[in-house]
């Protein structure tokens, strides 16, 4: 793979996977539009590792917080919100890539959740006495809508903010458990792809592309999770779902 396309790719994934419009959607269609070459999904992972980076970096006061605290309970319930995702990962991943890394599969994903952004935002504008804090039940039900993220288009973050928004909490804390609850599973996930490819000893001449693809999507992934949560502070998710719905409405043109 050419450094340049890394770069892109990497760039692409900072800001696909922090907004609910689908990292892995548009890491399938972007370089089908340009005419590239499939990237593998150990490459996915890796940019994956670099977003996971970013909130890191952005999350790890919350995460101090949690251990100064020794609030064991809550980091337990994060750990085991990650354990549905990563089951069907590990049991179903290779089943996933071989079937369901297909464009126009991920272009009804992202219109049909661009509809039930609409759907969510319509009832959450209804409710009353949202929540600040995710009880128990609440993460677990984000942490099941994180198995959903592993069908490309569907969006982690989308699914798993839409989730916290259907159990009453408020838009803007949703989204911060939907990341803290990411980052088991996404560090797990990059590691494991790292690892098969550093055995079957590829890690060597793919680590330039590895490397800037990582380093891309952990500086832009960290630029707009700022940005997120500037917008969520402020307005809803209406924007991401007209984008998917216009995008994907584009893309059936062409695919």
């Amino acid at each position: 793979m050419p450094l340049y396309q890394a770069l892109i790719l990497g760039i692409v994934q900072g800001i696909t996977e922090i907004f609910p419009v689908s990292s892995s959607g548009h890491l399938i269609i972007f370089p089908q539009i340009l005419g590239w070459e499939p990237h593998s999904l150990s490459f996915d992972a890796a940019l994956h590792l670099g977003t996971g980076l970013a909130l890191l970096f952005f999350f790890f006061g919350a995460w101090l917080k949690l251990l100064k605290e020794k609030d064991w309970k809550m980091i337990l319930f994060i750990f085991l919100s990650s354990v549905p995702a990563g089951l069907v990962g590990l049991l179903g991943g290779d089943w996933i890539e071989e079937n369901l890394r297909d464009p126009r599969l991920t272009v009804y994903s992202l219109i049909g959740v661009g509809f039930l952004m609409f759907l969510v935002e319509w009832i959450y504008l209804r409710l009353k006495n949202l929540k600040e804090e995710a009880g128990l039940w609440d993460i677990l039900a984000i942490g099941f809508a994180q198995t959903l993220a592993l069908f490309p288009g569907v969006s982690r973050s989308g699914i798993t903010i839409l989730t916290g928004m259907g159990r009453g909490m408020k838009r803007e804390r949703a989204a911060h458990f939907s990341f803290l609850i990411s980052l088991p599973i996404v560090f797990a996930a990059g590691s494991y792809q790292l690892l098969k490819v550093f055995q079957t000893g590829e890690l060597a001449s793919q680590a330039p592309d590895f490397a800037v693809g990582i380093l891309s999507s952990f500086l832009v992934g960290l630029l707009t999770v700022k940005f997120l949560f500037s917008i969520l502070r402020k307005y809803s998710l209406v924007p991401f779902a007209i984008y998917r719905i216009l995008l994907g409405t584009l893309l059936l043109l062409f695919l």
